[in-house]
């Protein structure tokens, strides 16, 4: 398996371009509500002035991967040399092998149950990875947490962390197998953070979940601390429950009304605490008395003074700025928040649940944000990779785009990648000030000194005054705070450049000894029994009414054992008799083009008449070449309850088969001719339509109910440029929307959940390709010509 890092694969490859030309194009035309054209044309900033990318330096782009993680990873080590280039990689593996608790098989339905079958996920891919887990419990399940870790130490660079999500179910088990793959020696910590409310009520409610932290080498770990805002009595902060007056020789309790911030503290007054002014040990210079102002004030037994009690000295100075405070029995010292605003950050988050209240849920086991940004800034700079074996919803890739760091993320199914991908194409991102905008993020963010009306600091340098400092007048140590960069709010950062791919599925032999199609037997067994499975279950099936009024006789399908690509033949009707050939998809993988090809060939040299595919899944480009073969070709699909009915409770053999059309699209002139006099075409889709043989009945799915699509203005026949990306009927543009208030009339945001792209030249190669995904995140695409212009 090798993915290519341009995305040459043509089999499942799409190229995410810089993602404001993507938007550039259907927002151009739009003017913005409101705006006034003055003799010399429009004075607002161009579109390409709001709409904006970080671009890392070098050859690079961030890549979206839909295949096995370990696949992925191999392929990362071995073919692509990124052995410990890798800074950071999160790990948010299933908590256990319950079927519901891991997928979500839908694009728009998030809720998914451990029991109905209609929630259980129908890809082929998927059911496999779910059946290795399920086959023998937890033994498989540590097992592949234990061959991922052991490819993530490999892909950590020498400064590397990785960063493990895992419940209280199994987190004693991660621990002993991240020991041994790791090393205990480079174990850096264990977070709990605050997930959602329980419902439960038969045991101890669980209302976190766990991160588990580990370095590639302990002793080079890059680590940043994190760092929070103090606020009065609470943690970090909890002394902090006194005012002073402005010239320090006033103190009073803060009222219950000024401690919540409902009530102001007086003008001028601070917020202090005493705090210490000994520390332990008997020291003959610092532990006699003290002549604070008259009052002879003796050292607490076996201690000695904090400061220099010479005199003029360290204690004579902070008494002269009233930094000392008498009690009535011990002298202590004044400590103000001002002086050292911010606290860290410990092992125990509560303020990271998710749900309607706190962010957008897409995916039913998304990670919050916070979690993940704390992650990378805690171990991660701007301009570093991170990978996330474990795509979900995307939020490792968001964060990581949101705070300048390079991504790869992969998922074995192809919902999480239609979910992350309409995620990052529709974000908006704060344009964080690049210190050396030559070098990108990589150089690294602006950070300030700012604070607000009431003083407080509110920038990204925020001094820390220790009492010492303001003894000997020395300028305090600036902390600097990784959450605050600077911000240019006139420009609407949306994301960077970012690839789609996907894994190429090893071949098939018939050898019963030599299972390539799968590196480790499974519970289906060989090939061989495969085949045979499925040749009974076309038995089984008995006709296939196709549309045409085709009748395929499934009845007498016999296998063939001397052909290289196809597995059987057949009889087909319609008036008369067509001799068939056979052709079956991987159990756990989709058809791809190289193999249609190949099979077309052997079909047409053997004499066949006609040639069927049945498959679990097929490759957008295989998909789409069906049409241009000299042999009459179908694809059939087959519901993957054939392959998991020992995991279904029904399955009922009328409604095996499918048969799922390519988008009705069509090419159109547009009026008029673009800058260069080159004419204008625009793209209108219509929708998508499946045959049901059961019924004889077409569903006719319209365009405006499709999860998304895009177009490709220039298609070359290898991979899939989007040049223009829509959602229709969905609410994915908000964010963008909101970002851009005003600045864009409603039409340009209906215009983007719509089904008509905006007008458009053609390439140098005079084609189109428009991909459709469907619900559950299945791509299908076609390819129009110039010459096919309705």
């Amino acid at each position: 398996m090798q993915i290519n890092p341009r995305c040459c694969n043509p089999r499942e490859s799409s190229v995410q371009p810089k993602s404001q030309r993507v938007l550039q194009q259907p927002v151009k035309s739009h003017k913005a509500t409101g705006t006034n054209l003055d003799l010399f044309g429009d004075i607002e900033l161009d579109v390409a002035d709001k709409l904006d990318a970080y671009e890392h330096k070098g050859p690079w782009t961030n890549r979206l991967v839909l295949g096995d993680s370990l696949q992925v990873m191999n392929s990362l080590l071995e073919y692509e040399g990124m052995g410990s280039q890798v800074q950071m990689i999160y790990f948010d593996p299933p908590y256990g092998v319950k079927y519901g608790s891991n997928f979500q098989p839908f694009v728009r339905k998030r809720d998914v149950k451990h029991g109905p079958d209609d929630d259980m996920i129908r890809e082929p891919e998927m059911v496999k990875a779910y059946r290795d887990t399920w086959e023998l419990g937890l033994h498989s399940y540590l097992t592949y947490l234990r061959d991922r870790l052991y490819l993530a130490k490999q892909l950590l660079a020498p400064t590397g962390s990785i960063f493990v999500q895992i419940s209280d179910e199994n987190i004693h088990h991660l621990r002993e197998i991240l020991d041994e793959v790791f090393g205990s020696e480079n174990y850096a910590g264990q977070i709990a953070f605050f997930k959602t409310s329980s419902q439960s009520t038969t045991s101890i409610p669980s209302v976190c979940d766990y991160l588990l932290v580990y370095a590639k080498n302990i002793a080079q770990q890059r680590y940043y601390p994190l760092t929070r805002p103090k606020a009065p009595g609470e943690v970090g902060a909890k002394q902090y429950t006194s005012i002073f007056s402005p010239d320090l020789t006033e103190m009073r309790a803060m009222s219950n009304e000024e401690l919540s911030g409902v009530s102001p503290i007086p003008a001028g007054w601070k917020i202090g605490a005493l705090g210490p002014i000994s520390s332990p040990g008997y020291q003959e210079a610092r532990s006699q008395p003290y002549d604070f102002r008259g009052i002879s004030v003796p050292c607490p037994r076996n201690r000695h003074w904090s400061y220099d009690p010479s005199p003029g000295k360290e204690m004579d100075r902070l008494a002269a700025k009233n930094r000392l405070w008498w009690t009535g029995s011990n002298l202590r010292t004044v400590l103000l928040l001002d002086d050292n605003p911010i606290t860290y950050f410990d092992n125990v988050w509560m303020d990271t649940g998710t749900g309607s209240f706190t962010e957008d849920q897409v995916y039913v086991v998304q990670t919050a944000e916070k979690v993940v940004g704390r992650c990378i800034q805690m171990a991660t700079d701007p301009g570093d990779l991170v990978l996330d074996i474990t795509c979900g919803s995307g939020t490792t890739a968001y964060m990581a785009e949101q705070w300048g760091r390079r991504w790869i993320t992969c998922d074995t199914s192809r919902v999480p990648i239609a979910l992350a991908r309409q995620r990052l194409l529709t974000s908006t991102f704060p344009w964080y000030r690049l210190k050396e905008p030559s070098k990108g993020p990589a150089g690294g963010f602006v950070y300030e000194r700012k604070q607000n009306k009431r003083g407080e600091e509110v920038g990204g340098l925020v001094p820390r005054i220790t009492l010492k400092s303001v003894a000997n007048d020395e300028d305090p140590k600036v902390e600097v705070l990784a959450d605050r960069p600077e911000t240019n709010n006139k420009i609407t950062r949306i994301c960077g450049p970012f690839t789609v791919e996907a894994t190429i599925q090893a071949a098939m032999t018939m050898e019963d000894d030599v299972p390539m199609a799968s590196p480790q037997p499974t519970a289906s067994g060989s090939p061989r029994a495969y085949l045979d499975r499925m040749i009974e279950v076309l038995r089984q099936s008995k006709t296939l009414r196709l549309p045409g009024n085709v009748t395929l006789e499934l009845e007498n399908v016999s296998a063939l054992a001397d052909r290289e690509y196809l597995h059987a033949e057949g009889v087909a009707r319609n008036g008369t008799e067509k001799r068939i050939a056979v052709v079956f998809g991987p159990q756990d993988g989709a058809i791809g083009s190289e193999y249609v090809f190949n099979a077309h060939t052997e079909a047409l040299q053997q004499g066949y008449q006609q040639l069927f595919l049945f498959g679990f899944a097929i490759d957008a480009k295989a998909r789409e070449m069906l049409a241009k073969l000299k042999l009459s070709t179908t694809y059939v699909a087959v519901t993957p309850d054939v392959v998991m009915s020992d995991l279904l409770k029904t399955s009922k053999s009328s409604e095996i088969f499918s048969i799922t059309g390519l988008p009705d699209v069509r090419l159109e002139e547009e009026a008029g001719n673009d800058k260069d006099g080159a004419p204008l075409y625009r793209v209108v889709i219509k929708g998508l339509d499946i045959f049901r043989p059961d019924t004889m009945e077409t569903d006719e799915i319209p365009a405006e109910n499709l999860p998304c699509w895009m177009l490709d203005s220039n298609y070359n026949g290898m991979a899939f440029f989007a040049s223009q990306v829509f959602f229709p009927k969905t609410s994915a543009w908000e964010n963008l929307r909101k970002s851009l208030e005003g600045q864009f009339a409603d039409s340009v945001w209906e215009h983007l959940a719509g089904t008509v792209s905006e007008p458009f030249a053609l390439g140098d190669k005079k084609r189109i390709a428009v991909k459709a995904i469907d619900e559950r995140g299945n791509e299908l695409m076609v390819v129009k010509s110039a010459g096919g212009v309705n």
